[in-house]
């Protein structure tokens, strides 16, 4: 094992190191750079001389060259016009026939390649004298339109003149036209077609054709070409114009790649090679210092970090020689004990922060160390500050192995855990205050993923209610969460029928997150409480149960107080009837009774069964016990049927009923025999409570309620009205003003419409009359929904 000592030194040679090698990179050997470089200039200029010099000899040759070619095709075309301005002034001297012209045209088109065609055009601009080579043309035919304005204007210069004719990129040719006086009249003029290939190609010597591309070129379109490539943009070019021809028709040139004599020249060769030489050695040398450079900024680097890393870490580091004597501490560990740097540097067994008390396993704890017996999860040890506090702290220790890969001592960080253990401790707490709460509920808590389809899948969850009720399977709760289907949304809640159990439950779901490590932010779980209302709903059906025969009862018992009157009623038809049948048997024994007669007798004993059916329907329909049923029924159709009644007993007490319903209103959402019960007990309130009122007058009013989608319904009384005192308990169970009453009247009638949603109170009339006003409102049916306006079956039968 290296003593500590050498650790020592081994740390002092690297920092001397570092600190060498970045002096070294401070004075860097700039010089041989800059000979090199500026070697590397003049070497370049020299060379960029002379291809300068080479390129301006290439281009003096070429302007020579081209301008040469360009004079050799203009005494060419000089001749040909020479030629043939001689034929013009024989024709017009007459001493040239058209045989004769024939002749010299011929021997023209043989001699010189670059003639396509010699004809001799006549003052009206048609051909006169063809060439005999071209059959095509035909004495006597006009010339070409694109001829014509270049016939005028060569007559109007007098001399021969050179022209473009045809398509420049199809079918591009040269015209010679030499007009022909006689006399100073214009009596034709010779036209020579000149190809401009042919011409190139005659008029060029071979060897400029060899180093140059040639074309004639009139402004962008090229008329002919010694070669089909195209030049390199960056070949050498030159353009001169030919006399004869057009202004815009030049001899452009570019020239080939050519051998240059830089080439061969040895001092180039020379200068090259010592380019080369430079250029190899200056990019070593670079590379070379380049790799140093990085070496040494790494270096440095890496000794700036190290420090850096062991003064900024919030881990406390220590290490230990193979003896168990500390060697070095951070920053951080001085920050954490509150021991300085000299108090620990070079202390043994025991330490200055080991607690006296436990002295005993801090020195087990190090034997284990210096035996390698430290499990890599660390191991936890409280230390004592400076200040004598003290605090847990969390130990991982690893060998420390030199640059040769022996083992020099050991390197131990130390963690602050006391904070993390404090809450450690409390998140236990908490969990076990929460699993009590949960376990304590008498609701079934579950918690099941939401993509779990299979029965008995996993239950994530599920407290000792649940587990008691439904096992220790999801079963129970997708039973449940099936029945909630269809209401959607994140939250769901409503009631629901275990049927394998046969129990109700009041069920509330919720979508959570349910926190785990293999799930990125937790996974989809929905929670489930389910409360046991089994024995509530049983109340609530007995309760209906009784409310029902409460209401039964009420009707039978207003039918009862009405039995007179509606005897009455009923006995009139009745009698109407018998009378009316004894008539008729009267009449027929006597036998002198006409058809017409019988019919009416007949009808008018039809209309008094049906009056008594009439009356005797709605009896029935109003006492029949019935499972209550709300429907979009009619508001106009309840309060006729309520009135009917009504009318009987306030017709006898000569009471009018008058009822106003909105024609806009919509179906109302009721139990309809429920809702005419509460109406006609309330009109015989106002019945009773009328008997010596002045103003005889009952209104009913149904209209649209200012609350939303509800309609409110009024029955107004001029009667003597409620007492103050009595206002607050008129709808309380067997509270009456009458002396005969049961008080149980209104107290059911506000028990039906809050079954139906609404209010039911009582207000005081603020006519002169007096008297009261019960109001009461009802919901209307959705949108969409038709008026229940078909009766009962008993009701057709009945019928």
């Amino acid at each position: 094992m290296t003593a500590p000592a050498d650790k020592h030194s081994l740390i002092a040679a690297f920092d001397a190191l570092a600190e060498a090698r970045s002096r070294r990179l401070r004075s860097a050997p700039w010089l041989p750079f800059a000979v090199i470089g500026l070697l590397a200039v003049l070497i370049a200029g020299l060379f960029v001389a002379m291809v300068v010099e080479d390129r301006q000899l290439q281009r003096d040759a070429m302007h020579r060259d081209i301008d040469s070619a360009a004079q050799q095709i203009t005494l060419r075309l000089t001749a040909l016009s020479e030629t043939l301005t001689t034929a013009a002034l024989e024709i017009g001297a007459g001493t040239i026939g058209e045989r004769r012209f024939a002749s010299v045209a011929s021997e023209l088109v043989a001699s010189k390649p670059e003639v396509i065609q010699i004809r001799f055009v006549d003052a009206g601009g048609r051909l006169a004298w063809p060439l005999p080579s071209a059959p095509s043309a035909v004495a006597g035919n006009a010339v070409e339109p694109a001829l014509q304005p270049l016939l005028a204007r060569a007559r109007a210069a007098g001399t021969a003149t050179f022209a473009l004719a045809g398509e420049a990129t199809t079918d591009p040719a040269i015209v010679l036209i030499v007009p022909s006086f006689a006399q100073a009249r214009y009596v034709g003029a010779i036209v020579a077609r000149v190809s401009p290939g042919e011409l190139l190609r005659a008029g060029v010597a071979p060897e400029t054709a060899d180093r140059y591309r040639l074309s004639l070129q009139a402004a962008a379109d090229v008329l002919a070409s010694s070669t089909a490539s195209a030049p390199s943009p960056s070949a050498l070019s030159y353009s001169t114009g030919v006399s004869p021809l057009p202004p815009d028709v030049r001899l452009h040139a570019s020239a080939f790649k050519l051998e240059s004599g830089l080439v061969g020249s040895a001092l180039v060769w020379v200068v090259g090679a010592l380019a080369a030489a430079v250029a190899i050695a200056l990019g070593a040398l670079a590379h070379y210092t380049s790799r140093q450079a990085r070496i040494d900024r790494a270096l440095l680097a890496e000794t700036a970090l190290r420090r850096a890393m062991e003064d900024s870490m919030a881990t406390g580091l220590s290490v230990f020689d193979t003896e168990g004597v500390l060697r070095y501490v951070n920053r951080a560990f001085c920050q954490m004990t509150g021991w300085s740097e000299r108090d620990l540097i070079g202390s043994g067994a025991p330490l200055p922060y080991w607690p006296a008390d436990m002295r005993a396993e801090h020195e087990r704890n190090l034997r284990r160390i210096l035996a390698a017996d430290i499990p890599s999860a660390g191991f936890e040890a409280q230390v004592l500050r400076a200040d004598g506090s003290r605090f847990d702290a969390r130990m991982y220790v690893s060998p420390l192995v030199d640059e040769a890969g022996r083992q020099i001592g050991w390197m131990s960080s130390m963690a602050d855990v006391t904070e993390p253990k404090r809450i450690r401790s409390e998140l236990a707490a908490a969990h076990e205050r929460f699993t009590t709460v949960l376990e304590s509920l008498e609701a079934a808590v579950s918690v099941v993923p939401i993509d779990s389809t299979a029965e008995g899948d996993a239950l994530l969850f599920a407290n000792r209610e649940y587990r008691a009720r439904f096992g220790e399977t999801d079963g129970g709760h997708k039973r449940l969460a099936q029945r909630l289907r269809g209401r959607g949304g994140p939250e769901m809640s409503g009631e629901a029928l275990d049927e394998a159990s046969g129990r109700w439950y009041d069920v509330r779901m919720r979508e959570i997150r349910w926190p785990a490590k293999d799930y990125d932010g937790g996974r989809a779980v929905r929670l489930q409480i389910a409360t046991d209302i089994t024995l509530r709903k049983t109340t609530e059906e007995i309760a209906r149960q009784q409310q029902e025969k409460v209401q039964f009862t009420s009707r039978l018992m207003t039918m009862g107080e009405m039995a007179s009157s509606l005897a009455h009623e009923l006995n009139q038809p009745l009698t109407a009837i018998v009378n009316y049948s004894e008539g008729t048997l009267a009449r027929l024994r006597a036998g002198q009774v006409p058809s017409a007669e019988l019919r009416a007798a007949l009808e008018k004993t039809s209309t008094q069964a049906q009056r008594a059916g009439r009356i005797i329907r709605r009896i029935r329909e109003f006492v029949k016990r019935s499972e209550p049923r709300r429907r979009p029924t009619p508001a106009q159709r309840i309060v006729d049927d309520a009135i009917a009644f009504a009318e009987i007993e306030a017709g006898k007490k000569n009471i009018a009923i008058a009822a106003a319903v909105d024609p806009t209103l919509p179906p109302l959402d009721v139990d309809p025999i429920l809702i005419e019960q509460v109406l006609l007990n309330l009109l015989k309130n106002a019945i009773d409570a009328m008997e010596h009122a002045t103003v005889r007058l009952i209104d009913v009013i149904v209209k649209r309620a200012p609350a939303d989608g509800m309609a409110e319904v009024a029955v107004i009384d001029r009667g003597s009205g409620i007492p103050e005192a009595h206002l607050a308990s008129v709808f309380q169970p067997f509270f009456s003003t009458k002396s005969e009453g049961m008080g149980m009247g209104l107290n059911i009638c506000r028990s039906i419409i809050e079954f139906h949603q609404g209010r039911l109170h009582l207000e005081k009339n603020p006519e002169p009359t007096g008297g009261s006003i019960m109001r009461f409102t009802l919901p209307l049916a959705a949108d969409g929904c038709g008026s229940d306006n078909a009766r009962e079956p008993s009701e057709a039968a009945a019928k």
